[in-house]
């Protein structure tokens, strides 16, 4: 393939879906506020956050393909994958993954009970932060020859590998302890909000924690190429429309009449069908 077809290409192609979907958190963030007035002022503070740092996080995407697609015209030798915009957007992704995934750990253990088991979550979720932090801040100490020789390749591997993990673990758990639930009563509307619930579990943990595997396989097989980089913008994004949809589904699960269940991530005014602790509301 030509030089623009594994640099140039891939990065303008990641940064269209990246702000396709960042349009879709936009949209998802208004619903949000408008449907949930009154939810908890933690989770009002972490979707704003989170919306900032995915804002922030676009902003350096479209400055680095800039850099691409017009500087490196001129200067073609000089495209590099490492650049201080991309050095920033290293930073943010992994800081909105760790807060989107505190919140499914969150939802995790007042489902399931177990610290353990979200003490094991929580410590992949800080090793990808730590990790990338660490690969970031090399990277930005380095003022020549900002090549991909300049990450460190075992580290990206691990940061990788540990969020992958995370979410699949809390994608399981999640739909082993819905399960568990659905189980344990023979009401058939529980039954319905169960599965629709397990099946947004399922559908969440899989985008963010395939959108991670598809970027170790990108950096092993074709890590001096810009493909893998295509793949890790979008990851963030991935992330906070996963919390988005968590939070804003809370509204379509209420069964019809005035019977409900809750699986409440915390709306405080009224019986919320994201309870962590279920019960018939009626």
């Amino acid at each position: 393939m030509s030089g623009a077809a594994i640099t140039t290409g891939p990065a303008v192609v990641g940064s269209m879906i990246a702000s396709y979907l960042f349009g879709c958190s936009t949209l998802q963030t208004y619903t949000y506020y408008r449907r949930f007035p009154c939810d908890r002022r933690v989770f009002r503070i972490l979707v704003a956050t989170v919306m900032i740092l995915t804002f922030s996080h676009i902003i350096c995407i479209m400055y680095w393909t800039w850099t691409l697609t017009v500087s490196g015209c001129e200067n073609p030798d000089g495209v590099t994958i490492f650049s201080n915009s991309r050095d920033a957007n290293l930073i943010l992704t992994p800081l909105i993954s760790t807060l989107v995934q505190a919140f499914f750990i969150y939802r995790l253990f007042k489902f399931s009970g177990s610290k353990t088991l979200a003490a094991f979550c929580g410590i992949l979720s800080m090793l990808n932060l730590t990790g990338t932090l660490v690969d970031a801040t090399t990277a930005l100490g380095i003022s020549t020859d900002r090549t991909t020789k300049n990450a460190r390749n075992w580290l990206t591997i691990l940061t990788l590998v540990a969020t992958a993990v995370c979410d699949l673990v809390i994608s399981i758990g999640l739909v082993y302890f819905l399960q568990r639930e659905r189980r344990r009563t023979k009401a058939h509307q529980i039954h319905n909000i169960a599965d629709r619930l397990t099946r947004w579990a399922i559908e969440t943990g899989l985008a963010t924690s395939m959108s991670a595997v598809l970027v170790i396989v990108f950096f092993c097989a074709m890590r001096n190429t810009f493909l893998w980089t295509a793949v890790y913008d979008v990851l963030a994004d991935v992330y906070t429309n996963s919390l988005l949809a968590a939070l804003n589904s809370r509204k379509s699960t209420r069964i019809r009449d005035t019977c409900v269940i809750e699986f409440s991530t915390g709306y405080d005014t009224s019986p919320d069908p994201v309870s962590d602790n279920p019960e018939v509301v009626c």
